[in-house]
């Protein structure tokens, strides 16, 4: 997912999924948001807005 580009709810549940499956094989987080395409900052904002509503 690159910096700008729209995503549909799709793609953000597929590249969730797939960090949660790299982390469990054992993969370290930073890895796995690498190989998922996703800044550890754009995790984190979609943690702390789920945690508010």
């Amino acid at each position: 997912m690159r910096r700008g580009q729209k995503t549909s709810a799709e793609q953000v549940v597929l590249a969730l999924r797939q960090i949660e499956v790299q982390t469990a094989q054992g993969k370290s987080i930073a890895v796995a948001y690498k190989e998922a395409d996703v800044s550890e900052q754009s995790y984190r904002d979609g943690c702390l807005r789920q945690e508010i509503f």
